[in-house]
């Protein structure tokens, strides 16, 4: 007759072991899932920047759940003035937005908000921008003709080309379109070729530009060199 086999309690105390090291891995497993989810949305939501070099400009998008309103994390290095343009009007056949204004970005990292609404002060509406990091806070606005405020309060379809959920890097000293929010009703589409929009195309643009001379003037589509 075969003696059933005996477990020690060495034996008994190692699979106890073993059997809770297994559960304890899955746990901090799932855990540790868990945790680079939220991690993912935390970025979406509070727009973390990459790291980038001394010499280079970085942008992500932050999300946001109000209306007609775009935000953005920005770094700006020392020794290189940046200024915030912005517009929301790209004439037909230029390449690129008609600049209404521009506000001085500091050195390090700003956060960025654009706003298309109408002002309780004077009841117009405007477009405006708001620069906001450890130093202060700045702001700058513009106000609306007619005609553009028709576009953003009524329901039409936008393309979104501007920065992303992913930080954008670039060299200090070029240019970045943090936003470029192109609002459409089918015939305002950009050309797939360098012509530029066939009409007026409204939208929300924003843009790190070096801030050396005055503001570019868009120029023709067919000759993009000022």
């Amino acid at each position: 007759m075969v003696g059933r086999p005996q477990l020690s309690i060495k034996g008994l105390l190692l699979c106890m072991a073993a059997f809770g090291f297994g559960v304890s891995y899955v746990r901090n497993t799932i855990r540790m899932r868990v945790a680079e989810r939220e991690l993912v949305l935390l970025r979406q939501v509070a727009g973390v920047l990459d790291e980038s070099q001394p010499d280079e400009i970085a942008a992500v998008r932050i999300g946001s759940d109000e209306p007609l309103t775009w935000r953005a994390r920005v770094r700006i290095p020392n020794g290189t003035p940046y200024r915030l343009a912005y517009s929301s009007l790209w004439a037909a056949s230029t390449a690129g937005p008609e600049w209404f204004a521009a506000q001085a970005m500091p050195p390090g990292e700003s956060v960025v908000t654009v706003r298309v609404m109408r002002d309780p002060r004077d009841d117009r509406w405007k477009i405006s921008a708001v620069i906001q990091n450890t130093s202060g806070v700045s702001r700058i606005g513009t106000t609306l003709p007619d005609e553009l405020v028709t576009v953003f309060r009524g329901s039409y379809d936008v393309m979104s080309t501007g920065v992303g959920r992913q930080t954008v890097i670039r060299p200090a000293g070029d240019s970045l379109r943090i936003l470029d929010e192109r609002y459409f009703s089918g015939t305002s589409l950009l050309l797939s070729g360098d012509d530029g929009p066939r009409e007026d195309l409204v939208g929300v643009y924003a843009e790190l530009q070096p801030d050396i001379g005055p503001l570019p003037k868009p120029a023709s589509a067919n000759n993009k060199t000022p």
